[in-house]
Order: C-alpha cells, then sequence, then structure tokens
C-alpha cells in the first residue's frame, strides 16, 4: 500500500505533524491516505492505554477505512484505538457517561429518534420531540419534517418548548440533542475534555466538510483543552448534508487558519482527463484535477449533456446502456449508474406514487400503526431482523404507553412472560398481520379483524379516505432494487463516495428553490449552494462515461455555458 503511494499522499502519511488540513478532490485516493495514515500511525504505536481516534460521518465510510487496512495490513483497529463515526464517538465518551451533567436528569440518558429508533407521542407537543433540537446557540429548530406538519410560530409555542425541556429532563435525547449537550459538557467541564484529549491524543477526522457548527465546537474545545495532532480530511465542494447541519465554511475556515500545514490533494485516481476537466469547471478547485490512473486517464470520451422527455425516461435509459455497450462496458449494477436527485425519481421509475405529507395516512390517535405496518412490509421483502425488531420495539412501546422502547422496558416484558414465550407472541403477531401486497386501508382492516378474532387487544387506526394506498407507494425507496436490473438506481447523497465505469445524472426541473438554470446564469458559487453540490457529487463518480441528463433545452444551454463553453 505504501509503494503506491503519490509523493503529496507520502507527505501526509509520513510528514505532517500538528493540526493540517486536506483538501482532497473526488477521486483522490482520500480513504486510501487516511487508511495508510492511521496504519503507519498504530505500527508505531508505543502507549498501551493512549489511542488514535479516526472518525468519519456514516458507517459506510469508517468501515470502508477499516477495510482498506484489513486488505492492506491484516490490521484491525482495536483499543486503544478508536475507528467509527462522529456521532459513536461523541455518544462513547462524552454523551452516555457526562450528559446527565448537562441534562439535569437523574440517570444515563437514552438515545430516541433515528437512527437509535421510532419515536412515539400522545400530544403533538410530545410527538414533534424528536423532530426539533437545539442550535450552537440554544435556539430550538426543526431537525425534520417527516410526515408531521409543523405550523409557523411552533418555535414560540410554549407547550412545545416545555415539553422538550420536560422530555430532556427526563433523560430522553436525540442524536442532534446529543451533540448539543456534548458540547455543553465540554464547556462547563474542561476536566473532561481534558481526559479525552490524554485518552486520545491525536484526531483524525475524515469527510470533514460534514461538520455542523456543534461537531467543529466539539473539536475545538478538544484542541483549547491541550489536543494538538489534529488532521481534517475532505473536500468542501462535497458537502451535501445541509439537512443534518453541516456547514462547508466551517472546513474551509480550518484550512485558513492552519493554511501553512495544510495541503490540497489534487491528482485523481478515479476520472478520465476529459471527466477532470468537465467537473473542474462546476467546482471551487483553482485548476483541474489530474488524471493519474493509467487504465483510464486518456479515456477518450467527452462527456456529454442530454434533453430528456420525462414521459419518454425508459428510453433515455435504454439509449445510456446502448451507449455503454458500444463503449464495452457491461451493464450491472456494479458498473454502471444511474443517479437522480431526489427519491421521487425513483418513484417515477418503479411505478411507485410519491407520497406528499398531507397525503399520508397516519392518524394522530393511534402512533404504533405506521411501525407495525413499515415493520411487516420490511419483514415480507426480506429484512426479516429489522421487521422484527421494529414490530417488538412497538408491541413494547404500545403496551406499556412509552414513547420509545428502552432496554430496560424490554427486560421487564421478557421477566413478565419468559424469552421464549416473549418471542413467540412477537412472531404470532407477524404471522398474523396480513401481507403487505396490498392497499393500508385493506391491511388495516384484515388486521383489526384478526385481532378480534383472535381476543388480542390490538386495533389500528388510519385517517378516513386515506387508505387506497400500497405499502410500496408508502415505503419502498431507491435502496429496493427494481426487479431484474442490470444497473444502479439510487440518489446522489447514495452514491456518495462509489465508483463506476459509466454514469448518468438526471436532473428535473428546478433545484430546491431555485431553478437550476437560474443558479448558473448568476454564477453562483459551488460552496454557497447545496444543490449544486450535489450534482457535482453526481458527475464526479464515473471513470470513463458521464451523460448529464436535463429536462429542456434552456437547462442544457444554462449547463453547456458553465460545462463545456468556459474557459
Amino acid at each position: 500500500m505504501f509503494n503506491t503511494l503519490s509523493d503529496t499522499q507520502r507527505k501526509i502519511v509520513y510528514e505532517k505533524k500538528g493540526k493540517f488540513v486536506v483538501r482532497a478532490c473526488p477521486g483522490s485516493g482520500k480513504t486510501y491516505t487516511v487508511a495508510a495514515r492511521l496504519a503507519h500511525l498504530i505500527s508505531d504505536w508505543q502507549s498501551p492505554h493512549q489511542g488514535i481516534a479516526a472518525i468519519s460521518f456514516t458507517n459506510t465510510a469508517w468501515q470502508e477505512i477499516q477495510r482498506q487496512i484489513n486488505d492492506h495490513y491484516q490490521m484491525k483497529v482495536s483499543y486503544p484505538h478508536f475507528l467509527g463515526t462522529i456521532d459513536s464517538f461523541i455518544n462513547r465518551f462524552i454523551f452516555l457517561p457526562f450528559g446527565h451533567l448537562a441534562m439535569k436528569c437523574k440517570s444515563r440518558p437514552v438515545l430516541v429518534g433515528e437512527p437509535h429508533g421510532p419515536w412515539s407521542g400522545k400530544y403533538f407537543s410530545e410527538k414533534i420531540f424528536d423532530k426539533i433540537s437545539y442550535d450552537i446557540n440554544g435556539k430550538l429548530y426543526v431537525i425534520n419534517h417527516g410526515t408531521l406538519r409543523i405550523r409557523k410560530g411552533w418555535e414560540s409555542n410554549k407547550d412545545i418548548i416545555n415539553t422538550k425541556k420536560r422530555l430532556i429532563k427526563a433523560g430522553y435525547a436525540t442524536q442532534a440533542d446529543a451533540n448539543y449537550f456534548s458540547m455543553k459538557v465540554l464547556e462547563k467541564y474542561p476536566q473532561i475534555a481534558e481526559a479525552i484529549v490524554y485518552r486520545f491524543p491525536v484526531l483524525i477526522v475524515d469527510e470533514a466538510q460534514d461538520t455542523s457548527e456543534i461537531q467543529m465546537r466539539i473539536i475545538d474545545l478538544l484542541i483549547d483543552n491541550g489536543l494538538s495532532e489534529v488532521m481534517l480530511v475532505g473536500d468542501p465542494d462535497q458537502a451535501i448534508f445541509e439537512w443534518h447541519m453541516a456547514k462547508p465554511q466551517l472546513l474551509n475556515k480550518k484550512k485558513e487558519e492552519w493554511k501553512e500545514n495544510s495541503i490540497v490533494l489534487n491528482e485523481n485516481r478515479r476520472s478520465s482527463q476529459k471527466i477532470c476537466d468537465f467537473t473542474y469547471k462546476l467546482s471551487s478547485l483553482s485548476e483541474p484535477s489530474i488524471a493519474v490512473n493509467n487504465e483510464v486517464k486518456d479515456y477518450e470520451f467527452i462527456p456529454e449533456i442530454v434533453v430528456y422527455d420525462l414521459e419518454h425516461i425508459q428510453d433515455l435509459i435504454g439509449s445510456f446502456k446502448q451507449l455503454c455497450h458500444n463503449h464495452n462496458i457491461s451493464c450491472t449494477p456494479e458498473n454502471v449508474a444511474v443517479l437522480y436527485r431526489s427519491k421521487g425519481f425513483f418513484c417515477h421509475l418503479a411505478g411507485f406514487k410519491e407520497i406528499s405529507n398531507n397525503e399520508y395516512p397516519w392518524h394522530e390517535d393511534d402512533p404504533y400503526c405506521q411501525e407495525f405496518a413499515k415493520g411487516k412490509y420490511l419483514f415480507d421483502n426480506g429484512a426479516f431482523k429489522e421487521g422484527f425488531n421494529l414490530i417488538l420495539k412497538s408491541f413494547v412501546k404500545k403496551n406499556k404507553g412509552l414513547h420509545y422502547c428502552t432496554a430496560k422496558a424490554i427486560e421487564e416484558t421478557v421477566k413478565d412472560c419468559g424469552l421464549i414465550e416473549f418471542r413467540k407472541k412477537i412472531l404470532n403477531i407477524i404471522y398474523l398481520l396480513p401481507q403487505t401486497n396490498c392497499t393500508i386501508g385493506d391491511w388495516v382492516k384484515a388486521a383489526n379483524d384478526k385481532f378480534r378474532s383472535e381476543g388480542i387487544e390490538l386495533e389500528f387506526t388510519i385517517k378516513r379516505n386515506k387508505g387506497n394506498i400500497s405499502f410500496d407507494d408508502l415505503f419502498c425507496s431507491s435502496n429496493k432494487r427494481l426487479a431484474n436490473a442490470d444497473l444502479r438506481l439510487g440518489t446522489i447523497h447514495s452514491a456518495k463516495g462509489e465508483t463506476f465505469e459509466a454514469v448518468m445524472v438526471i436532473l428535473k426541473k428546478g433545484g430546491i428553490g431555485r431553478h437550476y438554470k437560474t443558479l448558473l446564469k448568476d454564477n453562483v458559487s459551488i460552496q454557497d449552494y447545496e444543490e449544486l453540490r450535489i450534482v457535482y457529487v453526481g458527475i464526479t463518480r464515473p471513470r470513463k462515461l458521464l451523460v448529464l441528463a436535463v429536462p429542456d433545452e434552456e437547462d442544457k444551454s444554462a449547463w453547456e455555458s458553465k460545462l463545456i463553453n468556459r474557459e
């Protein structure tokens, strides 16, 4: 692995000390470099109870670092070191042991809401608990609407504010809450920050462009309390998680603050030079990336911009497949991808209905029906463990009237009837629930009839006149492949960090709030508008073939002016 490093990568792996930023362009071998530096540091590590903390933002990202270290060094990152997500690092070393100090709760806090588990509430102020959190200044903001309609002026609603405080004091916290209260813990108790710095004197942050203000503040608090070895790696042009409060400007600020020691990784190991030249014009890079992969760097295909008709989308995909065939690229989900901006486009391709918030059938008086329905849908579609666990937790919540299913609640339920009998009871409910190849209305009616006939005290309720929606319409996503699909169909977000031989990115009319052509005409910077960064992530995935499909000639002209005609 070390023998294949470029000169710039060697500097990062062997020479860099102190605090620095690595600005890494797409395809530059960022993960490869992080894995090599981590392996090099571990190989020379002498402290038995102090370690390196290497963190990224998704399980996929840190697992890829571990995979590369495994493949090249047969080494597993273990104690005293830490490799995982930034959330898991914060939870394990700050929030779970010390969060109660800031939350003023009496015992160890409990993480609720996604990704930890579904949250339920009887009243609106309780239902909204996992949809709102605190920004860096302690002001409430909306994390995610989900299917709840949150009216304007909720921020000043005393019932919502007081309910949030009450449940926080009871020990419940979302992941966003955990980050906020972890920051408050380190601010109030610097000795805890000092202990973490002693435990982990070296910090590596992968995908650092995805940090929020609160997460960067936590890093700064560790630096303020003695952390002197910090490597932040990322690309501000690929920050596409603003809905998670990510701010790419934070990485830019650190790069400027540490500019004497920072470095740019701008050799592209993924794409042809033609693709590098094309995509550069959307980026904030000072010059195009240099294609260095001998297999593809001189590939002659010039990226294309084409216009499509939504009613003939299958013809567009068919033409793209033929293009791949003409270039001897096998159409498989590993080689060829069709990427799009939103899951709604997948619904169109798959023939499912895109459901708007006001069309959802879930009744506010029945917070459990949605969870049972989703659990059964997952179970019917092969996700047995996930479906079983969701129905188990929903059953315990409903049985005990809880907002969230805790481990303690499960233990108490198991103690009441025994583990085997409890599992039998859950499986019995799963098999009693009707198959999900029908509408939600027919399913609810059939489920309630079954419960009554079996003497089970369980009944589901949905909104009137909202029952004529299929389970696929409600729950299917781009993660469920179309039958016999011979290419990857997915959102741009789902393909971040991946590589394909050929990619077609399909853009619908407009971005969020502004049309693409308006953004391009006004020469809006990619670092100022996430919609442009999302497109950039999509068009930097391929090695050989790139096609950008747009909805009309006006959009085509705008993209050509930006990506082709610009000197």
